[in-house]
């Protein structure tokens, strides 16, 4: 055997030595800026609009926030102490369960095609690579639990310092669980084991909320009962010496100095780990992403929700086939019923949802329960309508079924409509009465219908000039499809109107929503 057929043993001296990933980075950088055909004054034009955007947004919603606190801080009864003391359960293990699912359903860290070609499959250290894909996870992580902190704990009144100990430990904490993921993007058992504590504390945030509305509920009685029974003062107001710093001053510097010492504990000696990310998931990450740009631009949410759907799907492979039941129709309805089982987590996240309404009812504000537990019953049940966009969208798949689009509309529709039947029944405490509940589910059953069964966006007439450049008018009323129907369901709700047109109007748009035949595409 000679020394040609043997395998292939990299050498350095035979191709010189291995750059570094920060040389290889400048030499990119360098390229691309002889290649830029843009001036600094053009860059800055686009960087001046997105930053002013950024600030008008941002003193907006800090406006907004503000005086929610004021008026949250000024309330003097028991309900409103009740928020507050239930929002960490609350919110907490929502923020840890929504970032679980977010970061590993994209990678975390993830990389385009071209960086898994080039660089990955080459003798450069792959951490150093992908370092900076992880810088990004870990500032996004940080920022988006300093945020929803902020504003899920200020809104509803709390101190200053309350706000930034929770701010601490909120952004503390994120950072952990993207540390979290990376560690666990490195084996798809330990993936697997990720995503089911994710749906652990699904569950774990649904407990506080069912206790918030139920002792809330009490206490409203027990209020009308003894109107004279008021509280005075603000939960955690509590003051310290007037020498020295707070109790709060204090407590928040001691979680803030543990917090920091943890958070950056985890983030470099998750770092070490990178080069064990395996490269198939590094690279699933990147497509995912483009895909999800590209479904972002087209403003096609049912697209989106495929790019993810797809990615599932192909991390899971094959499953075993079973046999059908029954003809046409029946049969339709066995096989939604079959495929909505092969993903029994996407039931998980709808049962957790059922946190919103209760949450939302729990903080007094009623009239915003029907609407809250419209848009979660929504966000839950979406998911459930992939067979039907896939046929609204294949004239082939149609005739292959040997059915109208119409009636093909109504069988695939039974599965999901059963979905929404027992998750706003589980809701309906919430809600109060059985019209509200009835206009809710024909609210969320119809605007899913219509957003699975649109039509892909239309490229067609002239376009319409923006800042953003020449955009096409039937990208506009994309995003709202389905809303429009689920917001005009509401209506009677929303303005309160009789129990009878909370029957009449849902049922109207119901009856009208399923007796039209849908456009192919």
């Amino acid at each position: 055997m000679s020394a040609a057929d043997g395998p292939v043993v990299f050498d350095p001296a035979d191709f010189g030595p291995i750059p570094r990933s920060a040389e290889l980075r400048k030499w990119i950088r360098k390229v691309r800026r002889g290649k830029a055909d843009r001036t600094f004054w053009q860059q800055f034009e686009d960087v001046y609009l997105v930053v002013f955007a950024l600030a008008m947004l941002g003193a907006t919603g800090g406006n907004v926030v503000r005086h929610l606190n004021e008026n949250s801080a000024s309330c003097t009864k028991s309900s409103c102490l009740l928020v507050l003391d239930y929002v960490p359960l609350i919110l907490l293990p929502l923020l840890v369960a929504g970032m679980l699912r977010i970061l590993l359903s994209v990678g975390p860290v993830s990389g385009s095609r071209a960086t898994g070609f080039w660089l990955l499959a080459t003798p450069l250290d792959r951490g150093a690579v992908l370092m900076p894909a992880y810088r990004l996870v870990i500032v996004v992580a940080a920022v988006l639990g300093a945020l929803f902190a902020v504003v899920g704990f200020a809104v509803f009144g709390a101190s200053l310092w309350f706000v930034v100990e929770a701010t601490m430990v909120s952004t503390a904490l994120l950072v952990c669980v993207a540390c979290a993921t990376v560690w666990a993007q490195q084996s798809p058992r330990a993936t697997k084991w990720a995503l089911r504590i994710a749906d652990g504390f699904l569950v774990l945030a649904a407990i506080p909320a069912v206790g918030l509305a139920v002792e809330s509920r009490q206490d409203a009685a027990f209020s009308q009962s003894d109107p004279e029974n008021v509280l005075i003062g603000r939960a955690y107001s509590i003051g310290g010496p007037s020498g020295g710093l707070s109790i709060q001053q204090q407590r928040a510097l001691v979680i803030g100095t543990l917090g920091l010492v943890v958070a950056v504990a985890a983030v470099l000696m998750t770092a070490r780990s990178l080069r064990r990310l395996p490269k198939p998931s590094v690279v699933a990450g990147g497509e995912l992403l483009a895909g999800m740009a590209g479904a972002a631009i087209t403003m096609d949410v049912s697209l989106l929700a495929d790019v993810v759907a797809g990615r599932h799907w192909r991390t899971v492979g094959r499953l075993k086939s079973r046999r059908g039941r029954g003809e046409r129709v029946q049969a339709i309805i066995h096989r939604e019923f079959r495929r909505v089982l092969r993903w029994p987590r996407r039931l998980i996240v709808g049962a957790g949802l059922l946190v919103v309404p209760y949450a939302v009812a729990g903080t007094g504000y009623d009239v915003l329960v029907p609407l809250a537990a419209a848009f979660a019953g929504f966000a839950a049940t979406r998911p459930l309508m992939d067979g039907l966009r896939s046929v609204c969208r294949s004239t082939g798949l149609v005739r292959a079924l040997g059915m109208d689009l119409r009636d093909l509309r109504v069988a695939m529709a039974v599965v999901p409509g059963a979905f929404v039947l027992l998750w706003t029944t589980a809701a309906a405490p919430a809600l109060g009465d059985a019209p509200t509940a009835f206009a809710v589910a024909a609210g969320i059953l119809c605007g899913v219908v219509r957003q699975a069964s649109a039509r892909p966006p239309s490229y067609a007439g002239p376009l319409v000039a923006s800042p953003m450049g020449a955009i096409p008018p039937g990208l506009f009323s994309q995003p709202i499809r389905g809303f429009d129907l689920l917001l005009l369901c509401l209506l009677p709700v929303l303005f309160d109107l009789s129990p009878l047109w909370r029957y009449a109007i849902p049922g109207a748009v119901l009856a009208i929503m399923f007796s039209v035949r849908p456009k192919t595409a």
